[in-house]
């Protein structure tokens, strides 16, 4: 099942005593997990039921041992185990065997980023409880998931707006939910949310700092392309979210080189890399900048950082300032 139709059942139904989230959309499951929470236990005394635990820092036995306490306070006891794929496969098998004949005074959530591994735990828990499936939007949905969000604020979120959001933020969903919210507050009473507003009240400069980081290196000015960096590192990107940008943008700027070599009109370019034609024609700008060649060179040596970051026990920053320094360097030399 989908989340609307989770928080549907637990309205209209009787909890199960079992629910398995799947998914990497934490937002999505914390929102989830909240619903659960607040039909179950009353608000103030949740520092007495609602735990949420960690996997690997709590063996099964453990856990059955707290369900197994009768509720203090709320209708079920309720736990929330985050993580399950940290559990090795004894201990899966005992989760399993205790999901024959669950507590009918307990309500277990168990969370996972990943289905691989679980198929059999997936099984269990759709005969006795609920699986719910929580993706994440696409880069294309993300701005109709906003607009579905601004409903929910009895706002009109206009398509533009709601682009720029994602063009500025990524599909962050805690992000753009936070700045949507400040966007709401922004515009008061007034219904609905232009992209002016957006460009006026949005704080982050996610990918506008990305975008401006490719054009130090496209121009090898490397103490302003290191201060593009070193500020989102600042702002909270993490140094593989970074890379994901970067990463991103050299695909974008690919393919608008593409497109404008093969002569493609602005509008259907814009359409089919599903970019504002404003947007693309900054890109268009920035494109003529690097050659073919050289777009490829620095996805190449994105990845290879990507590996590194990985693969050794160097400080994920140092990867980043030695990527940009070969990044301009490679602009000086023309390679």
């Amino acid at each position: 099942m989908y989340p609307d139709t989770f928080i549907q059942q637990i309205e209209d139904g009787p909890i199960a005593p079992v629910y398995l989230f799947l998914g990497d959309g934490d937002l999505l499951k914390e929102e989830a997990w909240n619903h659960l929470l607040g039909k179950i236990v009353p608000a103030t005394a949740r520092q007495f039921n609602g735990e949420r635990l960690l996997a690997k820092e709590h063996p099964v036995s453990e856990v059955l041992a707290r369900l197994s306490a009768l509720p203090m306070f709320g209708t079920k006891r309720l736990l929330l185990l985050q993580q399950i794929e940290a559990w090795p496969k004894d201990q899966l098998k005992t989760l399993e065997s205790y999901l024959t004949h669950p507590y009918p005074s307990a309500c277990l959530v168990l969370s996972s980023g990943q289905k691989k591994g679980l198929e059999k735990l997936q099984t269990v828990v759709e005969a006795v409880g609920g699986v719910v499936q929580f993706t994440p939007p696409t880069e294309r949905d993300a701005p109709r998931w906003l607009q579905a969000r601004a409903r929910q604020h009895q706002k009109l979120l206009s398509p533009q707006a709601a682009f720029f959001l994602v063009e500025q933020l990524g599909v962050d969903l805690y992000r753009l939910q936070s700045e949507l919210e400040k966007l709401a507050m922004y515009v008061g009473d007034r219904e609905k949310i232009e992209l002016k507003d957006a460009q006026e009240a949005v704080t982050s400069q996610r990918s506008f700092t990305v975008f401006e980081l490719l054009r130090y290196v496209s121009q090898s000015q490397t103490r302003q392309a290191v201060s593009s960096l070193r500020n989102l590192l600042l702002a909270g990107e993490s140094p593989l979210g970074i890379l994901a940008l970067l990463a991103r943008q050299i695909r974008i700027l690919w393919q608008v080189k593409d497109g404008t070599e093969r002569k493609t009109p602005i509008a259907e370019l814009a359409q089919k890399i599903n970019l504002p034609t404003g947007v693309l024609r900054n890109y268009r700008q920035q494109a003529e900048f690097f050659s073919e060649a050289e777009l490829y060179r620095i996805h190449q040596v994105i990845r290879e950082t990507d590996l590194a970051i990985k693969s050794t026990s160097t400080a994920p920053q140092l990867h980043l300032e030695a990527l940009v320094l070969s990044l301009c360097r490679r602009e000086q030399q023309r390679l």
